[in-house]
């Protein structure tokens, strides 16, 4: 069986297992490069093998070599912003050790950056100047002795610093250029001169800056995030990816954007004002500065009263700068809980609505498209559990108009399951609140 066979079965068996990794790799493309020294490389949305490197390995090896590709490209270091000339080989070395931080290969095979570390780690921990004397008792000396080590029980690579992939990089540059032929004054019993470095720089040769990767790879983060499909990829690493991965939406602006369009469609026309750019020969404008608005609540039995606190408080600070004359509240579930709105006030008490049954975005829809013409725009608050509505169905109007809908979703992870049925509606929009 060919490698790239084999490939292609480990990764079913991730399908169950390794959900996450699975979505991952199939992102990117198998290829074969028989000209490469090390057995696997990525970057470039592919994954290079060499055939004749990987034909001897059995499959737990050739599955770890996978995997390892795996978490380095959800760590994102293939598609990372490059340091301003970049060395390819620091860059190879700070991904390997950071990857040995969160996996451990069951087969106890080793990548070259790592085999080249735990060379450095004997280095450190039995020369008595490994940095040449100019170093000796200095912090550069005493972080490599304290991060580069072997772990006796093990024979695993071991390092104490939480560093970040750029906080390593530069390190590791330092170390290269103080041990390496050429590289700074380093000789003799301190330099490993002699050490081939090659095979760890054709393993970064790919990388290269990508933004539409980080975001197909930051998508695939937040979908294990939302359905809780880490599969064996936890702990640590789990924990780092959600770290690294923005999930916020500043709901400011979100309602920032909301009061733009509702201060645009109270834009009048008048004869009396010039334009600023065509003077009297065309209408100059005014914006009518007061607007109302509708708010529906969504008083279901999904909703905390911490929530509805929360939107509360978001809504009285944002809105009350002289610019919204009125806000009008509706509360729903399957149905309006109010047929008359009520009006926005510092006391009101979400327990003092009845409701708490199912959801229904129907209702409050309809009744915004029947009114619209009483209001500029309308806010949605909810968890977004429910069937999405259908804009100017029962109504029978012809569409929002100016008007506008802003969804607020009482969590972010409501929000990521929301969004894409929010914005497929033209004239709505989203943010959750944090």
């Amino acid at each position: 069986m060919t490698c790239e066979k084999r490939l292609n079965s480990i990764i079913k068996q991730w399908f169950i297992s390794e959900p996450l990794l699975f979505s991952v790799v199939t992102t990117h493309h198998f290829v074969l490069n028989d000209s490469l020294s090390v057995p696997m490389r990525s970057g470039h949305f592919c994954i290079e093998f060499s055939e004749l490197l990987t034909k001897d390995l059995n499959d737990a090896e050739l599955s770890d070599f996978l995997k390892i590709e795996a978490y380095r490209i959800l760590l994102k270091h293939p598609y990372a912003r490059q340091p301003y000339k970049s060395n390819p080989t620091a860059m190879q070395l700070a991904s390997d050790v950071i990857i040995s931080k969160y996996f451990t290969p069951q087969s106890g095979i080793e990548t070259a950056g790592v085999i080249y570390l735990k060379s450095q780690a004997w280095r450190f921990s039995t020369l008595d100047f490994p940095l040449e004397k100019r170093w000796a008792d200095t912090e550069e000396l005493r972080f490599f002795q304290r991060n580069l080590q072997i772990d006796r029980a093990t024979g695993l690579l071991k390092t104490l610093d939480d560093l970040t992939f750029e906080q390593w990089y530069k390190r590791l540059l330092f170390l290269i250029r103080e041990t390496s032929a050429g590289g700074g004054e380093a000789s003799g019993e301190g330099a490993l001169s002699d050490y081939d470095l090659s095979a760890i720089t054709q393993s970064a040769e790919l990388w290269q800056e990508d933004e539409n990767a980080q975001n197909q790879i930051n998508d695939k983060i937040k979908k294990a995030e939302i359905d809780q499909g880490w599969g064996e990829t936890g702990g640590n690493l789990q924990r780092t990816l959600q770290s690294e991965v923005d999930f916020s939406f500043d709901y400011r602006r979100a309602l920032t954007k909301f009061r733009a369009n509702i201060v645009s469609a109270n834009r009048r026309l008048t004869r009396m004002k010039p334009s600023r750019r065509y003077g009297f020969s065309a209408m100059g404008s005014r914006y009518e500065r007061k607007a109302d608005i509708l708010i529906a609540v969504d008083v279901s039995g999904s909703i905390t009263d911490e929530s509805f606190a929360r939107f509360y408080h978001a809504i009285k600070n944002f809105f009350f700068l002289r610019i919204i004359e009125n806000i009008d509240l509706i509360f729903f579930d399957v149905n309006l809980k109010n047929t008359t709105p009520v009006k926005f006030s510092k006391n009101l008490k979400l327990a003092e609505i009845t409701g708490r049954g199912g959801t229904n975005f129907q209702p409050p829809v309809d009744y915004f498209m029947e009114n619209k013409s009483r209001y500029s725009g309308m806010i949605i608050f909810t968890d977004g559990e429910g069937e999405f509505p259908k804009i100017g169905g029962a109504a029978g109007s012809r569409g929002l108009g100016n008007a506008s809908i802003l969804w607020i979703l009482d969590s972010r992870l409501a929000w990521e399951k929301s969004r894409w049925w929010i914005e497929s509606l033209s004239g709505n929009f989203g943010t959750f609140l944090p």
